[in-house]
């Protein structure tokens, strides 16, 4: 009983007032995330983030602070690191300085991304090294941000996403209207009940978006319309 009992994910803080090493954000999804690493403070804003990354299913998250992340590396192979340059950890400054060696130079690198960049701070200042590929400001869209993190650590799902968003721009409101009701596994006359249109304008919006989606069949056009019109619900 006791085995499978849930923990909680936040550990007694050291004497010494650190955090412990890291805390598992996010609860296990069906299908394995990728894993990255939040260095930061362990404030509830960071905390909600990692849980906000787990929800999306964009990847789950730890969170440890950025001296730790010597330590943590020996054993953990995360996807991307996250770095709160606003943390209060002196270890901020020595990951952001340029002095690798050129071992270290030659070694495989983990893609890190720099959040909270003062507004006033110009990010080309951080763009030197190639582990750091991209960098937030402070105020700047959380959108992109996913996007940026998404791209990342789901390179493969990223180029999907993009292709689909192509093809949602070329579709009618009409066109997304039919594939949408297609999806619930309508008729063509239900659809045209639903839509108050004729069944004939059902069939042509449908000819259409077939055409615009590169699909030949409707089985095919409403596995497509599951996968793809929810992109525009969570816009």
């Amino acid at each position: 009983m006791e085995r499978h009992a849930q923990k909680t994910p936040f550990q007694k803080s050291r004497p010494d007032g650190q955090y412990s090493a890291r805390f598992n954000l996010s609860t296990e999804p069906a299908t394995p995330l990728p894993t990255a690493m939040l260095l930061c403070d362990s404030t509830i804003q960071n905390r909600l983030m990692g849980k906000y990354l787990a929800d999306y299913g964009i990847c789950r998250t730890y969170l440890a602070s950025p001296s730790q992340l010597n330590a943590l590396m020996q054993c953990e192979r995360p996807a991307l690191i996250l770095l709160d340059i606003r943390s209060s950890d002196r270890a901020v400054a020595d990951l952001l300085s340029d002095g690798a060696t050129e071992a270290d130079s030659r070694r495989p690198t983990t893609p890190m991304i720099l959040l909270n960049v003062p507004s006033n701070a110009d990010i080309k200042n951080f763009m030197g090294r190639r582990d750091i590929v991209a960098a937030f400001h402070d105020n700047e869209s959380v959108d992109q941000l996913l996007a940026k993190i998404r791209s990342v650590v789901q390179p493969e799902t990223s180029r999907s996403r993009a292709g689909i968003a192509n093809h949602l721009e070329t579709l009618t409101r009409k066109e997304m209207a039919v594939l949408r009701a297609l999806a619930l596994g309508l008729s063509n006359d239900h659809i045209a009940d639903q839509l108050s249109v004729s069944p004939h304008t059902v069939k042509t919006h449908l000819y259409n978006a077939y055409r615009k989606i590169g699909c030949t069949n409707r089985v095919a056009a409403a596995m497509w319309a599951q996968r793809a019109l929810p992109l525009i619900d969570n816009r």
